[in-house]
């Protein structure tokens, strides 16, 4: 693997620990510290100017699931709407989501 693609294990610990990601968001926002959110839970606050992102390039593999899955009622064959409502959301999940930072975002220390 090349040094960009190299998983790091980092063990975490702190007095306070969540496992919903608003919960972990408004305590962000408060200032206890720093938070591994998912983008669709951090946006908003980033477009703001209200959390700031760290280590932009880095990822987490595995923290908030590598899979979406679509459940329905069962049947033994599966609905024309429901293969095109899957093959929908696949296409357009496809490159994920992006989080915009807003344009007056400095790096962290620089404020």
């Amino acid at each position: 693997m090349a040094a960009a693609e190299r998983r790091v294990h980092v063990a975490v610990r702190g007095v306070f620990a969540a496992n919903n990601s608003e919960a972990l968001r408004e305590a962000a926002l408060a200032g206890l510290g720093v938070a591994l959110l998912p983008d669709f839970s951090a946006q908003a606050a980033v477009r703001a100017g209200k959390l700031q992102l760290v280590l932009p390039q880095w990822r987490p593999v595995g923290t908030f699931g590598e899979r979406l899955y679509a459940i329905r009622p069962y049947s033994p064959v599966v609905p024309r709407a429901v293969q095109a409502f899957v093959a929908y959301w696949r296409t357009a999940l496809a490159g994920g989501f992006v989080i915009d930072a807003p344009s007056s975002a400095q790096p962290a220390g620089r404020r």
